[in-house]
Formats: structure tokens, C-alpha cells, sequence
């Protein structure tokens, strides 16, 4: 069984930190506006993410998906993030889609860069992480963007 230790509760607190930030900006994913509120992580026996639309607890694993109510991008992110909670070790895009430099949230590049900048600040991201115009760019220069 699961026991969640206090640096996995730092992380986890950091990782909704993080959640707010991608909640407030540009298409604001992870907050439900007509339910007032942002999704977020929360401790227990097992770590759990609150959906922010059904307000009903995910199992962030794969089998878990029931009661989520975004699609796979947003589900490989959170799947990243609760691997970084448990581990501590580097996560982003492990599940898919490219973790926190996706190019395709439709977010504008200002807001991303605050996305990446918060991820590096909390420990997602490395310090030596590209920022996202850095990663923008290679996207660009490989056709990806």
C-alpha cells in the first residue's frame, strides 16, 4: 500500500501550485468555470487527483482514467505529475505528449513560458531545462510546431 511520506506531500503541494498556474492563464486548463473551482492532487491512503469538472477523485494511473474529464494530453500531464510526486525524479513527457512544452494546448507562448518557468521553479523541470522558446524553436526547426 501507498503511504505518502511529507517530501511527496511537498511535491504534491508544489504540483498544485503548479496546477494553478496552468489553471489561470490563457485556456485555463484544470479550472471549471462553472463549478468555480481548479483540479488538484490530494493525499491520503493513495495519492488522488481531484477532477475540477465532475469534482470526483481520479486514480492517476492508466486504469484510472473513469471520472476524468479532459482527453490524453491533459491525463499523460497528470500521469507525469503524480509519477514526479511518488518518485521525485524528472517526469515531464514520460506519459506522453510532451509534459509541460506540448505545443499543442493552444496556450499563447508567453503563457507556456510561464507554465515551464513555475515547473522549473517547484523542481518539475531541471534548472538547465530549456525554457519553451528554446524548446519552441527546435519544435519549429523539426517540424513540430
Amino acid at each position: 500500500m501507498f503511504k505518502v511520506k511529507q517530501e511527496q506531500i511537498n511535491r504534491m503541494n508544489k504540483v498544485n501550485e503548479l496546477i494553478e498556474v496552468i489553471a489561470s492563464i490563457d485556456r485555463r486548463f484544470f479550472y471549471s468555470k462553472s463549478k468555480d473551482r481548479i483540479g488538484k492532487f490530494i493525499e491520503g491512503k493513495k495519492l488522488f487527483f481531484i477532477d475540477e469538472y465532475t469534482g470526483e477523485k481520479v486514480y492517476p494511473y492508466y486504469s484510472g482514467r473513469k471520472k476524468f474529464s479532459h482527453g490524453g494530453t491533459l491525463w499523460g500531464l497528470v500521469n507525469d505529475f503524480r509519477e514526479w510526486i511518488i518518485t521525485g525524479k524528472v517526469s515531464n513527457g514520460n506519459n506522453g505528449y510532451g509534459g509541460l512544452y506540448c505545443p499543442h494546448w493552444g496556450y499563447t507562448a508567453d503563457g507556456m513560458a510561464k507554465v515551464v518557468m513555475k515547473g522549473k521553479e517547484i523542481g518539475f523541470l531541471k534548472d538547465n531545462a530549456l525554457s519553451y522558446e528554446e524548446m519552441l524553436k527546435l519544435f519549429k526547426e523539426r517540424g513540430l510546431a
